[in-house]
């Protein structure tokens, strides 16, 4: 029988929690977070080792790891470590097409709209990333590579796959004009 046919007492605490204060993921105690897991008998926690914010909870070489993990590089991995002694099944949660690091860092990975601008133009909480362009896809596999070599998981969620906006970037233009011909309506 496979984990998810057998594990029902799951959970996940969202963390798209961003490091501009220095306090943000500071007091994270790794040991206390897999005792409150075992206390709630949970048997499948999905862990985030990345969220829509693009830091991330591990000693990255892509990207960039959460300030609050400074000089505790492995509080993720304790937490999966623990959660793995605790005969709990381990499920990585990683996010595809949000990912404001990514999209302040690279504009060139942006989705944009017909009028050019992109998803924080307005305000709006996160930064999209579009899956056409092959250097965003090549960075996320990259990341994706590194985490599977960092931890060890069951399973892992990859969020997000989708397109939340009629994307028109340069990716999604050249695409269109390949593979269907003439310009992006």
């Amino acid at each position: 029988m496979e984990w998810y046919q057998k594990r029902f007492r799951r959970n996940l605490v969202d963390m798209h929690i961003e490091d501009w204060d220095e306090t943000f993921l500071s007091g994270f105690d790794p040991d206390r977070y897999v005792e409150l897991l075992k206390l709630g008998q949970i048997d499948a926690p999905m862990l985030y080792f990345q969220s829509h914010v693009g830091l991330c909870y591990w000693p990255t070489q892509s990207g960039k790891m959460h300030a609050g993990f400074k000089g505790r590089e492995d509080a993720m991995r304790r937490v999966e470590r623990g959660c793995h002694r605790a005969g709990m099944d381990v499920i990585g949660y990683y996010s595809l097409i949000y990912n404001n690091w990514a999209h302040e860092h690279h504009p060139e990975w942006r989705m944009v709209d017909a009028s050019g601008a992109h998803s924080r133009s307005d305000g709006s909480r996160y930064g999209l990333c579009c899956p056409n362009n092959l250097a965003y896809r090549e960075f996320t596999e990259r990341q994706i590579a590194e985490l599977c070599a960092y931890f060890d998981f069951e399973a892992i969620f990859m969020d997000m796959l989708f397109w939340p906006m009629i994307c028109q970037c340069d990716s999604c233009r050249a695409r269109w004009e390949k593979e269907v011909g003439g310009p992006l309506p």
